[in-house]
């Protein structure tokens, strides 16, 4: 007990006697980091800095490169693959690209369940003929002057499927002297000759409420876009007498 007290008073007085010298220490310090000028100029600097700095961020750099070129393919395969579902069921959507949008219309028509039933040799389920209702009704507000061959055919089927009977109608423009005005104004937009011809001359006479010849227009410009469904049977005769009671 009493060398274990005698070395505690030992340790205390040793520790005493440290010397202590801080500048001493802060001098080696700076000894120990300083740079002499020969040292400075002694250090080259690599010719291919740039590249070693950007070495570490290449690799990340590559890899948002696959990222976003990965995700762009992703997006256009998708895209690929539903737009031509999209434009089965909406041909409408494609209206101004003249190349497909018959393509669609077609196919849409094609695949409507009562056609289907009849191409298997079934009955089809529309029994009334007389009550066969648009998808779309177009108000007046909302159609413009057709500016393509592919619009002006779209308009002219659509103002018909308004004044006609048929199975099936996808689109029904309302029809009023200013919807009429549009469409004659669109007629120069057709490519082909004798249809401006023919549209012009038949379409003139809705301009005086004489929708007489609407089946026989309807299942013109119907067979133009090659449809094979809808086909007019008959005039509507009590919408061309609500047309004729409004507007003339």
């Amino acid at each position: 007990m009493h060398e274990k007290s005698l070395y505690k008073k030992n340790m205390k007085k040793d520790l005493y006697n440290i010397e202590i010298d801080i500048d001493e220490d802060i001098k080696r310090d700076i000894e120990d980091f300083y740079f002499s000028k020969n040292d400075l100029d002694n250090i080259k600097i690599p010719l291919d800095l740039e590249d070693l700095i950007e070495e570490p961020f290449e690799e990340e750099k590559q890899e948002k490169k696959t990222y976003y070129f990965n995700w762009f393919i992703d997006l256009l395969l998708v895209s690929l693959l539903l737009l031509p579902i999209v434009g089965i069921y909406n041909p409408n959507i494609f209206v101004k690209f003249e190349n497909v949008y018959p393509f669609f219309l077609k196919t849409h028509n094609f695949l409507e369940k009562d056609n289907l039933r009849k191409i298997l040799g079934g009955e089809s389920e529309s029994v009334d003929l007389k009550n066969a209702k648009p998808a779309v009704v177009v108000k007046e507000s909302e159609v413009k002057k057709p500016k393509t061959n592919a619009e002006e055919l779209k308009l002219i089927h659509s103002l018909a499927n308004s004044l006609i009977k048929a199975e099936y109608k996808w689109e029904c423009t309302e029809v009023t002297p200013k919807t009429i005005k549009k469409v004659i104004s669109g007629i120069d937009c057709l490519q082909d000759r004798e249809e401006r011809i023919y549209f012009r001359s038949n379409l003139e006479k809705w301009k005086n409420g004489d929708f007489s010849n609407a089946v026989e227009v309807h299942n013109k410009v119907w067979s133009i876009l090659e449809g094979n469904v809808g086909e007019a049977y008959d005039l509507d005769e009590e919408s061309i007498s609500k047309i004729k009671e409004k507007y003339y």
